[in-house]
């Protein structure tokens, strides 16, 4: 098909470049010349009768779609010679993008675009919304949504449609609803159940029901809200996500009792009180009567609240959640399962998601990125088995053998060891910014600079301060087998001015007490402070109390967001 040519309404010749994609209708072709634009181009015997749907959308086009939310078309294609016949359309081309399940999983997604947060799943989801709400508000239904046919970009956080000439369109002159072929039964709502795809007819509250399974998969990794673990003596023949859509087997509906939510599962509870009260409405009342679900327009706003009222955790500047949970959920599911769904640290990923092909970029530099994944890893001091594992398959897909991920994964690790208090001098090795001191006499400390000889923690502290220009102390963990001290305190402060820094960007809280839950002032990255000297140990962090050189409030910050300049 690519070595036809064809023309534009003005009659210009349209140059095919390269396939970019093929599916049952045709192939989607880049053209030369115009780097915005891409042509679908149909089978012969799939051309016919898509016509007339095609000159109905250019006719009633949002006008938001200017902006290339959705692959809407932009001019039809004839063939250049003969009876100059349909054959497609140009519509744009969504450079730069990746399909949404990419980011569903956590798995490819911390690989991927693991700068990530749960903040920004949110806004991903709130846009999203806001397309489908703009198809609904133009009189059309999308008609089959499901991953496929969403594309993101994680780099700038746009999110596209794409097959939008299998929307269900509606074309009011004529009086007639051109359909959509396709049903995905995962995405289906139940009154769709088992109905012919080409002659069912798609609502709004059809479109609403595959939208909040989206929602729920971009917000809690990849989960349908239909999974779960039947309870013993459960409806027989819903071992399938589609039966126990038909069946309205939601393990969080309240009064559903043969479906609970899987083991390992993120909780739901995890999610913002208005997105889950949205939620049991959808999948709840709204299984049996459509009406009852909330539009695009009200999965939007209950999605944009619920980023506003996010906060930070204070161990990581990753950890996003709600302000109601009364620990960060991030950290526990770390805890528990040893792997973290948002990793901090991975702004390096977006130079690697400008690349084309990363696994055929120089080796060095492909090592240089799995290092660079290994030291986000690395934060807490120690991998875990199941991070190993990821790291494993991280250097998998930049082309590395498991070889060269293990020579990796120890250069970044160094060799820490353990340093003995009172004396005797020990070799500790390149590794991250945290210091860990054990409590009773034993310390192990990962510095960013090259190999150190201490002779006690304060030299690490020294070492931390002078060396590395960071307050080194970031919590106390107990040493297994050693007495607890009976007061343990932080190492030494010593520098006098500080700025707030390692927070990726987004600042941090000034605390009214040593306390995540104590009133907060945030200080953007940057702000001058001056210290105290008063250290505290709470909540498994180091405090130090300062004051904010611009305004003279006094307060407390967590001191891994400390930047400390050198004592002169």
């Amino acid at each position: 098909m690519s070595a036809k040519a064809y023309r534009d309404p003005a009659g210009r010749v349209v140059e095919l470049g390269e396939e970019l994609g093929a599916g049952g209708e045709g192939s989607v072709f880049a053209v030369r010349g115009r780097r915005a634009l891409c042509a679908k181009i149909y089978r012969p015997d799939r051309a016919e009768g898509r016509e007339r749907k095609l000159r109905v959308m250019l006719e009633r086009r949002p006008s938001w779609l200017l902006r290339r939310a959705l692959a809407w078309p932009v001019a039809l294609l004839t063939e250049a010679e003969g009876r100059a016949a349909f054959a497609g359309f140009l519509m744009p081309l969504q450079r730069g993008a990746i399909e949404v399940h990419r980011c569903l999983v956590p798995d490819e997604r911390m690989q991927i675009a693991g700068w990530l947060t749960q903040r920004d799943l949110c806004v991903l989801a709130a846009r999203l919304a806001r397309l489908v709400d703009g198809v609904h508000r133009a009189g059309h239904c999308v008609g089959d949504l499901k991953p496929q046919n969403i594309l993101v970009s994680p780099l700038s956080g746009r999110v596209a449609l794409v097959d939008a000439d299998s929307f269900q369109i509606r074309d009011p002159a004529a009086g007639q609803v051109h359909g959509c072929p396709v049903l995905t039964p995962e995405y289906t709502a139940p009154e769709l159940c088992g109905a012919d795809p080409g002659r069912a007819a798609r609502t709004p509250a059809s479109d609403a029901f595959a939208l909040a399974v989206l929602i729920h998969q971009l917000l809690l990794g990849g989960a349908h809200p239909f999974e779960g673990e039947l309870a013993p003596g459960g409806a027989g023949g819903a071992e399938r996500i589609p039966a126990r859509i038909r069946l309205g087997l939601c393990p969080f509906v309240p009064g559903v009792t043969g479906v609970r939510a899987a083991a390992g599962a993120i909780p739901f509870a995890t999610l913002h009180p208005g997105l889950q009260a949205l939620f049991i409405r959808c999948f709840g009342p709204g299984h049996g009567a459509p009406a009852e679900r909330p539009g695009a327009a009200a999965w939007r706003a209950a999605l944009l609240r619920a980023k506003r009222e996010m906060v930070r955790c204070a161990r990581s500047p990753a950890h996003l959640h709600d302000k109601a949970l009364p620990r960060c959920p991030w950290c526990e599911r770390r805890e528990r399962t040893g792997i973290d769904l948002f990793p901090a640290e991975q702004r390096f990923q977006r130079a690697i998601a400008r690349v084309r092909d990363p696994a055929a970029a120089p080796e060095a530099e492909r090592i240089r990125w799995l290092g660079l994944h290994a030291r986000g890893r690395l934060r807490d001091g120690a991998l875990s088995a199941a991070e190993r594992a990821w790291l494993d398959r991280a250097g998998a897909g930049l082309g590395l053998d498991r070889g060269a991920v293990a020579r990796v994964v120890k250069e970044a690790a160094g060799r820490a060891t353990e340093v003995g208090v009172g004396g005797r001098a020990t070799e500790v090795g390149v590794g991250r910014r945290a210091t860990e001191v054990g409590v009773g006499g034993r310390a192990r400390a990962w510095l960013p600079r090259g190999r150190v000889v201490f002779t006690s923690v304060a030299s690490i502290a020294a070492a931390g301060a002078c060396a590395a220009g960071v307050l080194v102390t970031s919590r106390l963990l107990a040493t297994p087998g050693a007495s607890p001290m009976p007061r343990p305190q932080p190492c030494a402060v010593l520098a006098q001015r500080a700025t707030i820094g390692h927070t990726g960007g987004t600042g941090a809280y000034l605390r009214a007490a040593p306390s995540t839950g104590s009133d907060r002032l945030p200080l953007p990255d940057g702000t001058a402070l001056r210290l105290t000297g008063r250290t505290r140990i709470a909540e498994q962090l180091a405090w130090a109390e300062v004051e904010v050189v611009a305004s003279g409030r006094v307060g407390w910050v967590a001191t891994l967001y400390l930047v400390q300049e050198a004592p002169r």
